[in-house]
């Protein structure tokens, strides 16, 4: 069984290597308070009608989450193409632009449930971008 250290290290050596910093992001949404979503193309991997990618979302103004200031969320989903359904799988929290700054939260969860993907919503616009 893995310890807790063990799993805390390797959530943050895939953070780098995952880094914002190499990721060419597409913008794939707005949201009405000019907070962009971005898609990094080159983390696409489709598996029968499953494709998972790597998102993020770049907020024009601070929000705030348990006490801690967040400008940047970055997450790895997985999409259902054919059910027409998500699921996260990774999600961290940035202090920080586009991931920059201090990592005020991390939580890998590789088997969450699925959700279903509501029309009209930013999840659609990326559901559609990586089912397309």
């Amino acid at each position: 069984m893995i310890s807790t250290i063990s799993k805390t290290i390797l959530m943050l050596l895939l953070a780098v290597v995952s880094s914002g910093a190499v990721a060419e992001w597409i913008n794939v949404s707005t949201d009405e308070s000019g907070s962009s979503i971005y898609a990094d193309p080159a983390t696409i991997q489709k598996v029968g009608n499953r494709v998972k990618m790597w998102v993020l979302f770049d907020y024009r103004k601070a929000t705030l989450d348990a006490g801690d200031r967040i400008m940047s969320i970055r997450k790895h989903e997985e999409y259902d193409c054919k059910e027409t359904q998500v699921r996260l799988l990774y999600i961290s929290k940035h202090s920080g632009r586009f991931t920059e700054g201090k990592m005020v939260y991390l939580n890998d969860i590789p088997n969450n449930e699925w959700v279903p993907v509501a029309p009209g919503s930013i999840l659609e616009d990326l559901w559609k971008y990586a089912c397309r």
